[in-house]
């Protein structure tokens, strides 16, 4: 697996179009979002002590999910990108169904979200009554819309559930 480093940075390719996380050399992870949708740095952004401390735990919860190395890492980088440049965009809570959660939701969390079915989610932010989340499978939602994994979206707390093994079992 990889270690963050001082060295690795955040940085926009104008050629791509696309933010790119610079990790040595030989190795970039280009950020899966388009420049539309992020708050892109004016120059090099240094990966940060924080964000080190996030990739670690990322790491750790996703492995909650059942996910295998290649997709942990994919969306740890993934997930640190939106917490870190995201714009901020409204609540899509009407895609899925009102699960009546009652139980505080915490920033890098699993979660289970229903559409057409269930559908393993990650908390990258909480504020208030919403959260900031990021597919981890492909959903289907109550209006049949199909969305992509790794689509990041804005739900009402109330819209999310803590994720329990078993139940995504059964749900899948």
């Amino acid at each position: 697996m990889l270690s963050p480093s001082e060295h690795w940075c955040w940085t926009y390719c104008p050629q791509r179009q696309q933010l790119v996380l610079d990790m040595n050399a030989e190795l970039a992870f280009p950020v899966p979002f388009g420049p539309e949708q992020l708050h892109l740095p004016a120059s090099e952004q240094a990966f940060t002590m924080q964000d080190a401390e996030r990739y670690w735990q990322l790491l750790e919860v996703l492995e909650q999910g059942g996910l295998d190395a290649e997709q942990r890492l994919y969306f740890t980088l993934t997930a640190l990108a939106a917490i870190n440049f995201m714009r901020a965009q409204g609540h899509k809570s009407w895609y899925f169904a009102d699960i009546a959660n009652h139980r505080p939701l915490h920033s890098l969390q699993l979660v289970e979200l229903v559409g057409q079915q269930g559908v393993l989610a990650l908390v990258l932010t909480t504020d208030g009554q919403c959260a900031q989340t990021l597919l981890l499978q492909p959903a289907v939602t109550l209006t049949c819309k199909a969305l992509a994994t790794g689509t990041v979206l804005r739900l009402l707390t109330s819209r999310l559930r803590p994720y329990q093994a078993a139940v995504m079992r059964r749900s899948a």
